[in-house]
């Protein structure tokens, strides 16, 4: 459906109702883009390629890929061979992860920092943004300030972020970045439309540090797990995303380690 001129979103009945992949289509006077491809499910690369035919064809112009995770890329290989075959487009630095996931297709076009692409009446500029992952890129319109974030930020609660994967630092680095770009609105990975951009972006910096307040106020009383601090910051945490929170508590503590504030001793944390 298109959810403001010139945006459209193509989410289909088929998918989960949970951990639902946006996937955008942006219709300029000379061209399209896609931003993100989902998961690759029964019937969910025809509903995209129907859609962008209902359209009229724009000529594509580009399939951008957030990040690695699956249904950031699941559908690209398909789209690229019924769109005419655009280029896929991820960073440098997310490429490699990217290529080494997905059959059928390559990354064609890795993008820097600053690089622009021409849909005629829009500019679309790719950022840098690692966070969520370490190739994390973001997409600018600059003539509607409107800011497609993968899943650093998402429509309803914050992202995370696996050790590995990415860092704590990187991720707020990215978020005061977010917030110099003053986007009117915010495209996220995952959920609804974010109409408040600089409320969003600051409650997700803010919740972080909150974070790691409550980790040192802990690690302030004694050394403890990452066991013992997830349970005590998650407490009505469900099973099935348990392994999240450690990850959350995990990535926090490695943002201490780098800042030499504390250190591990055995499977145990304490302050420095």
């Amino acid at each position: 459906m298109e959810i403001a001129p010139g945006i459209h979103n193509i989410v289909t009945d088929l998918e989960h109702a949970t951990g639902v992949t946006n996937t955008y289509l942006i219709v300029g006077s000379g061209g399209a883009l896609f931003v993100d491809a989902g998961w690759d499910r029964p019937g969910e690369a025809r509903a995209r390629i129907d859609y962008w035919t209902k359209l009229g064809k724009p000529p594509v112009k580009g399939i951008a890929i957030t990040h690695r995770h699956a249904p950031h890329w699941q559908n690209a290989p398909a789209l690229q061979q019924a769109c005419g075959h655009p280029p896929i487009i991820a960073s440098f630095a997310e490429k490699p992860e990217i290529e080494a996931r997905m059959a059928k297709a390559k990354v064609d076009k890795p993008v820097r920092d600053g690089d622009t692409l021409s849909l005629g009446n829009l500019t679309v500029e790719f950022l840098d943004a690692p966070g969520h992952t370490y190739g994390s890129l973001a997409i600018f319109i600059r003539e509607k300030r409107a800011l497609f974030t993968g899943d650093n930020v998402m429509g309803t609660g914050s992202s995370v972020v696996n050790p590995g994967e990415g860092e704590i630092v990187l991720y707020l680095q990215t978020m005061e970045k977010f917030l110099r770009y003053d986007p009117a609105v915010i495209y996220p990975g995952q959920g609804p439309v974010v109409a408040d951009p600089r409320g969003k972006i600051q409650s997700l910096i803010e919740h972080r540090r909150s974070r790691e307040r409550q980790i040192v106020a802990l690690l302030q009383k004694a050394p403890q797990s990452v066991e013992q601090l997830t349970a005590a910051l998650y407490k009505d945490v469900k099973p099935g995303v348990a392994h999240l929170a450690r990850n959350q508590v995990k990535s926090h503590l490695i943002k201490l380690e780098q800042e030499h504030r504390a250190a591990a001793a055995g499977e145990e944390y304490r302050l420095l």
